[in-house]
């Protein structure tokens, strides 16, 4: 299943995803050693369901200078990321534009740099809730 939804580099009161672009084994086996190691230092993260090489990163609530240091002693295990292709950076883009129109501050991916910076949601707002509406409206 081909799946892109947020990718790390989050801000501090950032979530999402962090994508493979497709499942294999190996990819699943790996980003399950990395959701262990960055829970090993405090990040709160689930592993991929099985079949699918993403998972929910919850940065909220973490400092990003934490948050950095995780991702940068995990990195290790963190497998490399496939290239996006035009149809993925076009939905991940129509995700962003509808996260910003919920008026949560969104980053544009690009080919260089596929994620989805995510900040807060305006108060009073579910980010869970606004990010699952904007996958759906994305077709992802």
């Amino acid at each position: 299943m081909k799946r892109f939804i947020f990718a790390l580099a989050f801000l501090v009161a950032g979530c999402g995803a962090i994508p493979g672009l497709g499942a294999d084994d190996n990819r699943h086996d790996q980003l399950v050693k990395y959701a262990q190691c960055l829970r090993q230092q405090g990040i709160n993260v689930a592993d991929p369901p099985p079949g699918e090489d993403s998972f929910k990163l919850d940065g909220r609530g973490v400092p990003k200078d934490k948050l950095e240091a995780a991702l940068k002693t995990c990195k290790k295990y963190r497998p490399q990321q496939r290239q996006p292709t035009a149809e993925d950076l076009e939905r991940m883009r129509k995700s962003a534009a509808c996260l910003r129109r919920n008026g949560v501050d969104a980053s544009d991916p690009t080919a260089a740099d596929p994620g989805i910076r995510v900040g807060s949601p305006p108060p009073g707002k579910d980010l869970d809730a606004i990010m699952a509406a904007c996958e759906k409206e994305a077709g992802q």
